[in-house]
């Protein structure tokens, strides 16, 4: 089938060329349409009960993560200098388009009863135009006796003030959010620089913007990158720029068609899937040093360019694709995961690695039939002095240190099943980011002052319409935020019972003393003059209760604490809740963005598990086609595994969290690793049918054959993953740094480890008949 496959595609290599050329236009259009997500990845799947509650919450009460807020810590903030050019710079970003609503102490309401109505209206604190000291003065007093915004905007104690700006969904959902984040920060950085004051900028929208950003940025760094590092190795190896620039063109059609892919299935670039094009030009490179060493090798035998090109095809073109199906099992076991990012990860990063091997079986054969020959010094890298060296010494210590081998792999282990025990699960809603990049900085800023700015949210659902007025219901929820209050995780909270008080209050002629839930007499009568109509009322009133008055928020702001605190702080909650709030009359839920966001950490960490489980017993499997024996199978999963074991001992004791960004390196790795075993074992079973099973000719020879091959490769990858290392993302880094790691492991592993147990269990291995009867025959001596 293969030799065949070889003739057709060299007999058919005009068309074949003119195909690909037309599908890459075709896939370039696609490419150019690709488009970058403004959201945080969605990790729990859509039909999580939690996840459902939150959707729902949203319809409900709007986003709950449409704030950016702008924070300035200023002593002098009542001087009216500085007063009325924090409230110019009010207005000025209300009027920016995409801006809803801006809230800040310049911006602020007080309710009074309306004459002419009886209804409670809105009125603003601050006058048009700009204000004397004595009136800021009276401003600043005014503010510190409506209770309401106590705690929420302002922090005498720090001479903190935080602006919250809502934005509108349509721009967050778009690339619109980067221009109108862009001109927020230009305005608030003027007010900086004319008043000496750091700016500080927080909210999910922000952190989203900036992530989005960084991706982006990095996309095209890492591609670029890899691209370069590839070309200097491959040249390196091969010494010639034909190798070189053919191998680019390989991987560059890889990343068009990865970005197409992405278009076609209708997916953005999100913070994972945006690592795909430089990882994609990682795995086309190996394809193509691989090709490009075999097609060497032919040639060097027999001098037959045509020969070798066909040969290439038909006699590793299977053992090429196996190699390719473990590298992208390694990827799409991601799927299992339940994940709507992975499920995206996974299923283009299989679908590619295949296309780019079938792209690299086809046009390298095919593009050197039209060159002429090799010369002499193009495969002179076969005879290598100091590749033979390295290949020699590995053969003698194979046959002469293998007990020292065991001993170091041994121990080995043993330190790396300690480090296991130190790593965590752990993550946070602003992950990744370095200690110093300044929306880290910025978020402890607010954490400091002002409890944070990730919004924490409760459901309250008293089951009957009209319930939220309920007397009891109110001091139910007063009693709740109470409660609320004594955590120090969280800010002041916010619901309709402040609002009731804001207007019980108003009615009382803006007297603090009557910022309290009205009596049970007066309670409905109050309820009658809320302002549900006008603008403001009706906006602020859609936030905290549903239209039929069933369902109350309660939300407070609170720090980033990580996935297991957030555990138990939700747990603490849960037993408030339970106190006050009996189950048969109401149905509480704690829901909210960072709620969501960190129950995800977990869910992936347990899927992920589950899906390195199901890689590798899918390559188990293969490995049994392979050589359709239990024996040669559990060998060949010794030397893949190591490495795995290793790098996670690594992980703990350079306190690298177990997090989705790092779990997923397992899998990766272990896929491209087996492809070391494969094409190891595939020439060791050559060497032995050359050699009538004669074990100890077909160990060194099969080293010398596959050697060159698995160094090139490993060293090509373990460079390509390496660059990853510059990202501004903990996890990128982690990514590049620990499947660098497991790499150059596993080569040594395959290199040394699986050669030296074949040798030791010589006895109890029947060459013959372990390696004589596979199910598929990936390599064949013609």
């Amino acid at each position: 089938m293969w030799k065949l496959f070889g003739t057709f595609v060299i007999r058919n290599r005009f068309w074949m060329l003119v195909g690909l050329a037309l599908s890459t236009m075709v896939m370039t259009y696609f490419a150019s349409q690709v488009k970058m997500t403004y959201d945080f990845a969605k990790v729990v799947p859509k039909d999580d009960p939690d996840f459902i509650s939150y959707i729902q919450f949203k319809e409900t009460f709007g986003e709950d993560g449409n704030i950016m807020v702008i924070g300035i810590q200023h002593n002098h903030l009542f001087d009216s200098a500085v007063f009325n050019d924090w409230s110019e710079l009010s207005n000025s970003i209300e009027q920016v388009d995409g801006v809803e609503k801006v809230l800040s102490i310049s911006k602020l309401y007080k309710l009074a009863l309306s004459d002419s109505s009886d209804k409670l209206v809105f009125i603003p604190l601050l006058k048009k135009g700009k204000l004397s000291k004595i009136q800021v003065d009276s401003v600043q007093q005014e503010i510190a006796q409506l209770k309401f915004y106590e705690g929420l905007l302002y922090n005498p104690k720090h001479h903190v003030t935080l602006m919250a700006i809502s934005l509108k969904k349509d721009k967050l959902d778009s690339k619109a959010r980067i221009p109108l984040v862009n001109e927020i920060e230009k305005l608030a950085n003027q007010f900086g620089q004319k008043h000496h004051t750091e700016i500080h900028y927080s909210g999910l929208p922000y952190v989203r913007t900036i992530f989005s950003s960084k991706v982006s940025d990095e996309i095209k760094l890492f591609t670029y990158l890899s691209i370069a590092i590839t070309a200097v190795f491959i040249f390196i190896f091969f010494r010639f720029f034909s190798a070189v620039v053919f191998s680019l063109i390989v991987v560059i059609i890889g990343v068009i068609f990865t970005l197409g892919t992405l278009t076609i299935f209708g997916y953005k670039i999100t913070l994972l899937t945006g690592i795909l094009p430089p990882l994609m030009v990682i795995i086309g490179v190996q394809n193509c040093i691989y090709l490009l060493n075999v097609y060497h090798q032919e040639f060097a035998r027999h001098g037959n360019k045509m020969f070798a090109l066909i040969r290439l095809i038909s006699k590793n073109g299977l053992a090429l694709f196996l190699t390719n199906v473990t590298t992208a099992v390694g990827f799409v076991v991601f799927s299992f995961s339940g994940s709507s990012v992975l499920d995206q990860f996974s299923i283009v990063s299989g679908i590619v690695i295949m296309l780019i091997y079938l792209i690299s079986l086809v046009f390298i054969p095919v593009v050197y039939s039209y060159l002429p020959p090799p010369k002499s010094h193009h495969i002179k890298h076969l005879e290598g002095a100091r590749l033979n060296k390295v290949l020699d010494y590995c053969s003698y210590l194979v046959y002469n240190k293998r007990k020292l081998l065991y001993s170091i792999t041994l121990i080995l282990i043993g330190v790396a099943l300690i480090g296991a025990f130190k790593v965590k699960n752990l993550g946070y809603v602003v992950d990744d980011l370095p200690p110093h990049d300044k929306v880290f900085l910025d978020l402890k800023f607010f954490e400091k002052h002002l409890k944070g700015t990730l919004p924490f949210e409760m459901s309250i659902d008293t089951k009957k319409p009209d319930g939220i007025k309920d007397y009891v219901t109110l001091q139910k929820i007063n009693r709740l935020e109470k409660e609320l209050v004594q955590f120090k995780e969280f800010s002041k909270p916010v619901s309709i019972v402040d609002f009731v008080k804001f207007a019980n209050q108003g009615i009382h002629n803006g007297d603090q003393r009557f910022y309290i839930v009205p009596g049970v007499v007066e309670i409905g009568e109050m309820m009658t003059h809320l302002p549900q109509n006008s603008p403001t009322g009706k906006g602020l009133l859609k936030s905290m209760v549903d239209s039929n008055f069933q369902i109350a928020r309660v939300s407070v702001q609170m720090a980033d604490i990580g996935s297991q605190e957030m555990k138990l702080l939700t747990h603490r909650v849960q037993q408030k809740i339970d106190s006050i709030f009996n189950p048969s009359d109401y149905n509480v839920k704690i829901t909210g963005t960072s709620a969501i966001f960190l129950k995800g950490n977990d869910y992936l960490i347990e899927n992920l598990i589950q899906s390195m489980i199901a890689a590798l017993i899918i390559i188990s499997v293969m490995m049994a086609f392979l050589f359709f024996s239990w024996k040669m199978v559990l060998i060949s999963l010794i030397p893949n595994l190591i490495p795995l074991m290793m790098t996670f001992g690594v992980m703990g004791f350079f306190d690298i969290r177990l997090k989705p960004s790092t779990i997923i390196i397992f899998s990766i790795a272990y896929g491209i690793v087996v492809d070391f075993t494969i094409h190891y074992l595939a020439k060791y079973r050559n060497s032995l049918k050359k050699h009538n099973w004669e074990m100890n000719l077909a160990i060194p020879e099969s080293l010398r054959e596959a050697g060159p091959s698995i160094i090139y490769t490993a060293v090509a990858l373990f460079a390509g993953f390496i660059i990853f290392a510059a990202s501004n993302f903990g996890g990128t880094v982690a990514l590049g740094v620990l499947t660098s790691l497991a790499l150059f492991l596993g080569m040594l592993m395959n290199l040394l480890l699986l050669p030296s147990m074949l040798l030791s269990l010589a006895k109890r291995i029947n060459s013959k008949k372990e390696f004589e009867t596979t199910l598929i025959d990936v390599e064949t001596e013609d």
